[in-house]
């Protein structure tokens, strides 16, 4: 299960480009995927979260790839 959650997750960087939207870092070790407008913890319910990422493109449009750090500099900015 951990190796077909890291393809379809590898799949879903290589949409957004593999890198970050803010800072273009690109090692995939501290990539993260964030919810642009704040409650991702509500999508995350089930282990296929990367499949549905990839195969909806409705369901990417809410989502970008952020670095640990932007992610993190974002939350506190939008006080999420």
């Amino acid at each position: 299960m951990r190796a077909l959650r890291r393809r379809w997750r590898d799949a879903l960087y290589a949409l957004f480009g593999n890198k970050c939207v803010r800072c273009e870092f690109s090692d995939s070790r501290a990539l993260q995927i964030d919810h642009i407008a704040g409650g991702g913890s509500m999508d995350r319910t089930n282990g296929s979260y990367y499949r549905m990422l990839v195969l909806s493109e409705k369901a990417r449009s809410k989502v970008q790839l952020l670095c640990a750090n932007c992610n993190w500099i974002k939350k506190v900015e939008n006080n999420e």
